[in-house]
C-alpha cells in the first residue's frame, strides 16, 4: 500500500478533514543571490533567506523536500545542511554556480526549471443519481511512480466536506485555496511525467471513507492551457473490476470539478530600455522654461515582485534605479540607451508590476552635461547643481511581453490644473527571457516555452502594500442568444481600468452564467508622496489625488462570447469612480468579498474554551468600505437580437478604502453634455444646409447639391450628401462627437510600416448590418470605437478606417478618418445599377503630399501638392504675412488673356461669390434698334453664347468649382475610386469640406485662419471653431488607452489550421457523395510541401509595397523579356519577373510615387528584404518544378484562395460561389485526386491572414495548359 500518514489522516475523518502537519524535511538547492548566516537562537535554525534577504515561508521550503534527499543519496549534495547548498554567493555579482554550469551542458529539454503553483477550486457538480457527502483531495507527483521517481514533493491537501444533492451545482463565492505560491524543480521533459491528481472522497460516519473518483491532468498540459479548468472525475474502480475490460473501458463520470490552476516558470527577465523621447506640452504655461532647459531621466525597476517603486521610499525596498545621461541636443530630448533592468519572476508577476520614469530638468554647466564620465559621477553626488524633478510619469508592464512600446503623460506634483501635464514620455522596453539562473539566454532552445492564456488576477499575485479597486461580479441574466444552433452562449467577461485588462472563466452554454468571479484593479499613483495612507494622500486628496484618479478612466465591464477568431458583444456597462467613492455609509469587506458568519455544525461538540481563533491572511481581514451595488444593471452595447433586457449583478469597491471625507466629481459626459451635442449637431446642420443651397446654385446636377440631413427614413444616400459630426456611445447610447471614437494606439515598429498595417488590417473580417446596405448610410449607431473593433475582431467598413487610423495616430502620423462617397452597384435593385453610399477610409498628410488609405481593397492613392505644410508651420510660429503671400500666389495665377476681354461691370474673378451672382448683366431679350430677323438671331446666338462663356468663367472661379491646378500633369492623380468627400476628423476636430465635392481635385490645408483667408471662403470648416468652443464642448476619448493583443500562439494556429482543412475536405466529399461520385484525395508530403510554399509566396507578396523601388525594376525586368521567348532559354530572373506580373499580377496605380521611400530608410530597407525573400521563395520552389510530385498520367491545376476570416461556414458559402470551385465540384470524372491545403499566418490583435489552396489532378489532356 502507499498509503502515507496524510493519507491516513483523511480516510478516517469525520465532520471537517484536517489538513496534515508538515512533516520537518530539507529544502532543494535553490538559486540565491545571498547566503543567510546561522544565529545562535537555543539549538534552532534561523530562517531561510530568499534573494532579497526576506525569510521563506515554510510552505515553500516544504516544496523542495523530496528532491534534496534524493540528491543527497545520489551524492550530488556533499552537506545534510540545506543553507550551505542554496547557491553561490558569486550570483550577487553575476557569477554562475558550477550546477548551472552543468545544465547548460544539457538537452534544453532536460535543464532543471523553477515552477511556481497555485491552485484553488471554484465549484463542483454532481453527476449522479444520489445524493453524495464528499471532500476532495488533491496532490501533485509522478503520473506512474512506479516507473518514474517523483520529483515534486507537495503535502496532499484536503477540502471541507459538502453535501450535493442529485445533479446539484455548487459553485464556491470565494475560491477554495489549496496550493498558494508552491515552488518547485522540474525540466520540460519531466512535466511530460507528472501529475495534478484530483480525488473525490465519499464521507461515511459509519464506516471507512471510500475513494469515490478521481482525476489525473499532466502538467505539461496545464502548463499550456487556459488556467480556469475543468475535470471530468472518472468512478474510482475495484481492483476486481479493473481485470474486467468491458467495465474498465466504460468508467462513468461522477462529477464535473471546476478549478483554477496556474503554473508557471520562474525567469530572469532582462529589460532593456532604448530609445526614449520626451515631448513637452505645448499648452502648459511653463512649456518655455522646461524647452530651455536640459533633461535627463531616472527609472526605477522592481527587482521582482515583492520590491515595486514607491512602497515605502521612492526607490522601494531593494528597487534597481539608473539615472541616463542629459540630453545632447538642445531643445530634442531623446535619450538612446537607458540601461538594463533584470526581474525575477513569472510572466504574471512582471505583468502585475510597473516603473517609474523621472524627468531631471536643469541647467547643468556644459562641462558636465557634456562629458559622458562626469556625468557617472555626478549621478552619485548631484550636489551644488541647480536640479530638480519636473515630473514623473508611471507605466504598467502589462504588456511588455507581447509589446515592447510604452507611453505615458509626465504629471507634475503641483495642485494647478494647467502645470500638470507637463508632457509625453514614450520608448521601448525589450525583454528577453532566460530560466531563473541562467546566466546567459538559451540560444539552442528551439521550441516554444509553455505558456498559459492570460487571466485575471488571484489574491495571491496581490501586494499587501497596494491598494486596489475590486470589482465582484456575482452573474448575468437574460443574456442574448450568440450560437443560434445551440440556442445559447458561452459568455465570459472582459474588464478594463486604468489600461489593464482581466478576463474571467468561461461559462459555457448559458444565458444565465454565475461567474462569482473577483478582479483586482491595482491603484497605483504616480508620486511616492502620495503611497497609501500616507498624510500627503489626504491633504491633496481634491487636487493632485483627484486628477490622478479622473485620468484613469471609466471601470468597463463587457459581457463577450467566447470564440477563437471572432467574438460577439453580449453586453457592456461602465462605473465612474464617483459612484463608488460618493457612496453614504460603509459595509464591511475583505478582498475576497462580503464576510459571511461562521455556521456551527450540529455533529461539532467543542467547548467554547476549545475554539482557537484561525490565522488570517492580509487578504482576508475585513474593513469598512463603501460599496456600489450593481445589481440588475442593463447590459447594452450588443448588436445581437434579445427579446429580454440582459442585466448584470455586481458590486464594487477601494480596498483599503479611501478618507471618509473624500468625494469624487466625474468630469463625464453626462445628460447636459447629451443635450450639448445634439445641439451642436442642428447648429451644424444648418451651416450645411446653407452651403448646401449656395452649391446647387452654379452646380445644380452634382453631389455637392444635395440636402445634408434626411427627412424620411425611406431616403439613401443617393438623395442626401450628410455631413455628420455625432455617433451613439457604445454603452451609454448618448450623443457622442466622433473625435471620442479615435484614439492613438502604440504597436511595435516593425508593424508600423504602411504597407504592413494596412495589410493587417485588410485581414480584420468585414461585416455591414443590412440596414446600412439598403439605405447606403452609416446608421447613427454605426460608429464603433477601436477597443471595440479589436475586441469583436470584425466591423464595417468604417470601423476598419476608424481602428486604422488610431494605429497612424500611434504611428505619430497625421491622420484623419474621411467620410465621403462612392459609387457602387446596388444587390437589392433588379435593374442593378450604380447608387451612391456612404464610405469612409483614412487619409494621411506628409511634406505636401495626401495618401488615402482604402482597408477594403488594401491600396494606397498618393496626391501630391495637395497642402502647403509651410502654412501648417507658420500658423504655430504666428506669421503675420500670410495673407500678402496668398494675394501674391493668386496675382500670378491670374491669366492676362482674360484681363484684356472684360466686359462693363464684370467683378474681378477672385472676388466674385455666391452672393455676387445676383449682381450680374441680366439675361434675356432687351428693347434694340429695328433690325432683320435674321440677323437679330445670328446676334442673340452669338450674345447667348459668349454670356454662357463668361458665366462658366465665373463659375470656374468659386471656391466649389474644381481646382485646375490639381489637373496639371505634375499633379494629375490616375485613378481615385472616391467620387465626393464631406468631413474628416481625427482625435482633436473635425473639418467640413467646403470646396468642389471631388477629392481628386481640392487641396487639404486644414490650419486655415478665419481672418487671413480671401474673400472665397474657408476651404475647410471646422467644427469646433476656436478655444472657447472647445472648452464647452468638452469631450474625452471612449477608449483612451487601448492595447493590442499579440499573435494567436502557433498551437492554436496549427489547430484551426487542420481544422479548416477537415472541414472543406468533408463539405467536398458530402458534395459529391450526394451526386453518386467518390472522392479521393492526393496529400503525400512532397506534394504539401510543394503547395505550402507557394502560398508562403503569395502570403509574401502581399505585404509588399507597389509603390516600392523593387516593383519598377519588375516591371521594367519584364517588359525587357520577349514574350514569345521559350520557357527554357529563361533566366531565373527572368522567369521571377514573368511570375510577379502575370501569375502575382503586380499592379502600379500610382504615378508619381510614394512620399513613404523618401523619408523612411527603414521602410525602404524592409521592403527590400521582402523583394529578397519573395525572390529567394520563388527560386525554391522552381527548383522542384521538373519533379512536381503528382500521379503518372495525370494533369495538376489549382488556385488559392485568400480569406479575411477563419470561421469555417462563411469560408465555405464563399468557396461555393468560385465557379473554379464549383467546376470542380461538379467534375463527373471520377477518376481525379483532390489536395486541399491551409495556411494560417499570425498578426497582432488575434487576427489571421488565411489561405486556402484547392488542386484537382486529372487525367492529362491536349486541351489543358501545363
Amino acid at each position: 500500500s502507499y498509503l502515507h500518514c496524510s493519507f491516513l489522516m483523511g480516510i478516517f475523518g469525520k465532520g471537517k478533514s484536517k489538513e496534515a502537519a508538515p512533516t520537518e524535511v530539507a529544502p532543494e538547492t535553490d538559486d540565491k543571490d545571498a547566503v543567510a548566516d546561522l544565529a545562535d537562537t537555543g539549538g534552532g535554525v534561523a530562517p531561510i533567506l530568499d534573494e532579497n534577504g526576506q525569510p521563506i515561508a515554510e510552505d515553500d521550503v516544504e516544496a523542495e523536500a523530496g528532491t534534496a534527499k534524493e540528491d543527497q543519496k545520489k551524492g550530488k549534495a556533499k552537506s545534510k545542511n540545506p543553507l550551505k547548498r542554496l547557491g553561490n554567493p558569486l550570483a550577487l555579482v553575476g557569477g554562475q554556480s558550477n550546477n548551472d554550469q552543468d545544465d547548460l551542458a544539457k538537452d534544453p529539454m532536460d535543464r532543471t526549471r523553477w515552477w511556481e503553483l497555485l491552485l484553488s477550486i471554484r465549484g463542483f457538480e454532481n453527476v449522479t443519481v444520489e445524493t453524495l457527502k464528499i471532500f476532495w483531495t488533491v496532490s501533485v507527483g509522478s503520473e506512474n511512480p512506479q516507473k518514474h521517481r517523483s520529483r515534486v514533493r507537495l503535502q496532499t491537501k484536503f477540502s471541507s466536506i459538502f453535501t450535493l444533492a442529485k445533479g446539484q451545482n455548487y459553485t464556491a463565492d470565494n475560491p477554495i485555496i489549496m496550493y498558494e505560491r508552491k515552488t518547485f524543480c522540474l525540466s520540460y521533459k519531466e512535466l511530460e511525467k507528472h501529475v495534478v491528481k484530483v480525488d473525490m472522497w465519499k464521507v461515511s460516519s459509519w464506516t471507512f471513507n471510500e475513494y469515490y473518483g478521481q482525476k489525473k491532468q499532466r502538467l505539461s498540459l496545464i502548463a499550456n492551457r487556459d488556467p480556469n479548468m475543468d475535470f471530468r472525475i472518472l468512478k474510482k474502480l475495484s481492483r476486481k473490476d479493473m481485470t474486467d475490460k468491458k467495465k474498465r473501458n466504460s468508467v462513468a463520470d461522477v462529477a464535473f470539478f471546476r478549478c483554477r490552476v496556474n503554473l508557471e516558470e520562474i525567469f530572469d527577465f532582462d529589460l532593456f530600455c532604448e530609445n526614449w523621447t520626451l515631448e513637452l506640452n505645448h499648452s502648459n504655461p511653463e512649456y518655455k522654461k522646461y524647452k530651455g532647459e536640459r533633461k535627463r531621466l531616472n527609472f526605477v525597476m522592481p527587482r521582482d515582485r515583492r520590491t515595486l517603486p514607491g512602497q515605502r521610499r521612492f526607490l522601494g525596498a531593494g528597487a534597481a534605479s539608473q539615472t541616463v545621461e542629459w540630453n545632447k541636443e538642445e531643445g530634442r530630448f531623446f535619450w538612446a540607451n537607458c540601461g538594463k533592468f533584470v526581474f525575477r519572476g513569472t510572466r504574471t508577476h512582471l505583468q502585475n508590476s510597473f516603473f517609474v520614469v523621472s524627468v531631471i530638468s536643469g541647467k547643468p554647466p556644459a562641462l558636465v552635461a557634456n562629458n559622458e564620465t562626469l556625468q557617472k559621477l555626478e549621478k552619485m553626488a548631484p550636489k551644488g547643481l541647480t536640479l530638480r524633478v519636473a515630473g514623473r510619469c508611471l507605466m504598467n508592464l502589462t504588456s511588455v511581453l507581447d509589446m515592447s512600446v510604452f507611453q505615458g503623460n509626465v504629471k507634475k506634483f503641483t495642485e494647478e490644473t494647467s502645470k500638470y501635464i507637463i508632457g509625453s514620455l514614450n520608448g521601448n522596453v525589450k525583454c528577453i527571457l532566460r530560466s531563473k539562473g541562467m546566466k546567459e539566454p538559451e540560444f539552442d532552445f528551439r521550441t516554444s516555452r509553455p505558456e498559459q492564456l492570460k487571466s485575471a488576477t488571484t489574491v495571491s499575485h496581490l501586494n499587501p502594500q497596494e491598494r486596489y479597486l475590486v470589482l465582484r461580479v456575482k452573474k448575468c441574466e437574460s443574456l442574448p442568444i450568440a450560437d443560434f444552433d445551440t440556442g445559447s452562449a458561452d459568455p465570459y467577461l472582459r474588464c478594463t481600468w486604468d489600461n489593464m485588462v482581466m478576463l474571467s472563466p468561461i461559462i459555457t452554454q448559458s444565458l444565465r452564467p454565475v461567474f462569482n468571479q473577483n478582479f483586482y484593479f491595482p491603484v497605483r499613483v504616480v508620486f511616492p508622496e502620495m503611497r497609501m495612507g500616507s498624510k500627503a494622500e489626504r491633504k491633496y486628496q481634491d487636487t493632485i489625488l483627484k486628477y490622478e484618479l479622473d485620468s484613469k478612466g471609466l471601470l468597463k465591464i463587457e459581457v463577450w462570447d467566447d470564440d477563437i477568431t471572432s467574438a460577439d458583444c453580449l453586453g457592456a456597462c461602465q462605473v465612474t469612480l464617483g459612484s463608488i467613492i460618493n457612496v453614504r455609509g460603509t459595509e464591511k469587506r475583505n478582498l475576497l468579498g462580503p464576510i459571511k458568519a461562521e455556521k456551527k455544525d450540529d455533529d461539532e461538540e467543542v467547548e467554547e474554551s476549545e475554539k482557537v481563533e484561525k490565522p488570517q491572511q492580509w487578504y482576508e481581514k475585513a474593513k469598512p468600505v463603501r460599496v456600489h451595488d450593481g445589481s440588475k444593471t442593463a447590459l447594452g452595447a450588443s448588436a445581437l437580437a434579445n427579446k429580454d433586457a440582459a442585466l448584470i449583478h455586481f458590486e464594487c469597491y477601494f480596498y483599503p478604502d479611501w478618507a471618509e471625507n473624500l468625494r469624487f466629481e466625474d468630469s463625464r459626459m453626462e445628460e447636459s453634455t447629451e443635450s450639448l451635442w445634439e445641439k451642436k449637431d442642428k447648429q451644424w446642420t444648418a451651416e450645411n444646409s446653407e452651403k448646401a443651397s449656395d452649391y446647387a446654385l452654379p452646380f445644380p446636377d452634382s453631389i455637392g447639391g444635395k440636402k445634408p440631413n434626411v427627412e424620411n427614413a425611406l431616403e439613401t444616400a443617393d438623395s442626401v450628401r450628410r455631413y455628420p459630426c455625432i455617433g451613439l456611445h457604445p454603452v451609454t447610447r448618448l450623443a457622442t462627437p466622433l473625435m471620442a471614437f479615435v484614439s492613438p494606439i502604440i504597436i511595435p515598429e516593425e508593424w508600423s510600416f504602411p504597407a504592413k498595417v494596412l495589410e493587417w488590417l485588410h485581414c480584420l473580417s468585414f461585416e455591414i448590418t443590412q440596414k446600412q446596405v439598403r439605405s447606403g448610410l452609416i446608421p447613427l449607431d454605426g460608429w464603433k470605437d477601436p477597443e471595440y473593433v479589436l475586441a469583436r475582431r470584425k466591423g464595417a467598413p468604417q470601423d476598419h478606417a476608424m481602428l486604422l487610423c488610431s494605429l497612424l495616430l500611434g504611428c505619430k502620423y497625421d491622420a484623419y478618418v474621411v467620410k465621403g462617397s462612392v459609387y457602387s452597384k446596388d444587390p437589392w435593385r433588379l435593374e442593378n445599377r450604380e447608387t451612391l453610399i456612404e464610405h469612409t477610409w483614412v487619409m494621411t498628410r506628409q511634406k505636401g503630399w495626401v495618401t488615402f488609405w482604402e482597408v477594403c481593397s488594401r491600396q494606397m492613392f498618393h496626391l501630391p501638392n495637395r497642402y502647403d505644410p509651410k502654412k501648417t508651420n507658420k500658423k504655430k510660429k504666428g506669421h503675420s504675412n500670410l495673407a500678402e503671400q496668398q494675394i501674391k500666389e493668386e496675382e500670378e495665377e491670374e491669366d492676362p488673356a482674360q484681363e484684356k476681354d472684360k466686359w462693363e461691370g464684370e467683378v474681378e474673378d477672385s472676388r466674385v461669390r455666391l452672393e455676387d451672382m445676383e449682381s450680374l448683366p441680366t439675361v434675356g431679350r432687351m428693347p434694340k434698334p429695328k433690325m432683320r430677323v435674321q440677323g437679330k438671331k445670328k446676334e442673340e446666338k452669338r450674345g447667348r453664347e459668349k454670356l454662357k462663356e463668361e458665366l462658366i468663367q465665373q463659375r470656374e472661379v468659386l471656391s466649389i468649382a474644381p481646382n485646375r491646378k490639381m489637373l496639371q500633369p505634375e499633379n494629375l492623380v490616375t485613378w481615385l475610386p472616391y467620387d465626393s468627400i464631406e468631413v474628416v476628423f481625427n482625435d482633436k476636430n473635425t473639418w467640413a469640406n467646403r470646396q468642389n465635392h471631388h477629392p481628386a481635385s481640392i487641396t487639404y490645408d486644414f490650419d486655415e485662419d478665419p481672418e487671413e483667408v480671401g474673400q472665397g471662403g474657408l476651404k475647410w470648416e471646422k467644427l469646433l471653431k476656436n478655444e472657447d468652443e472647445e472648452k464647452k464642448h468638452f469631450f474625452q476619448c471612449i477608449c483612451p488607452n487601448v492595447s493590442v493583443q499579440p499573435e494567436l500562439r502557433p498551437n492554436i494556429v496549427d489547430d484551426l489550421q487542420e481544422d479548416l482543412r477537415t472541414e472543406m475536405m468533408q463539405n467536398l466529399q458530402l458534395y459529391r457523395g450526394k451526386k453518386g461520385m467518390d472522392t479521393m484525395f492526393d496529400h503525400n508530403e512532397e506534394l504539401m510541401a510543394q503547395v505550402k510554399m507557394f502560398l508562403e509566396i503569395h502570403e509574401t507578396f502581399r505585404q509588399i509595397d507597389p509603390d516600392s523601388p523593387g516593383t519598377r525594376k519588375v516591371l521594367d525586368g519584364y517588359k525587357d523579356t520577349p514574350p514569345d521567348m521559350p520557357k527554357e532559354d529563361l533566366t531565373d530572373q527572368q522567369k521571377f519577373h514573368k511570375f510577379v506580373c502575370e501569375t502575382l499580377h503586380v499592379r502600379v496605380w500610382n504615378q508619381h510615387g510614394s512620399p513613404f521611400f523618401k523619408d523612411y530608410r527603414d521602410y525602404m530597407k524592409e521592403q527590400e528584404h521582402l523583394w529578397a525573400s519573395l525572390e529567394k521563395q520563388f527560386k525554391d520552389f522552381i527548383k522542384k518544378e521538373d519533379s512536381f510530385p503528382i500521379k503518372r498520367g495525370k494533369q495538376f491545376s489549382g488556385f488559392p484562395v485568400h480569406f479575411c476570416t477563419s470561421d469555417q461556414e462563411s469560408i465555405r458559402q464563399h468557396l461555393m460561389k468560385i465557379k473554379q470551385y464549383k467546376d470542380m465540384l461538379d467534375m463527373a470524372d471520377e477518376d481525379v485526386f483532390y489536395t486541399i491545403e491551409c495556411r494560417m499566418f499570425g498578426r497582432l490583435g488575434g487576427i489571421l491572414s488565411v489561405w486556402l489552396y484547392v488542386g484537382i489532378q486529372q487525367p492529362r489532356r491536349e486541351d489543358l495548359d501545363d
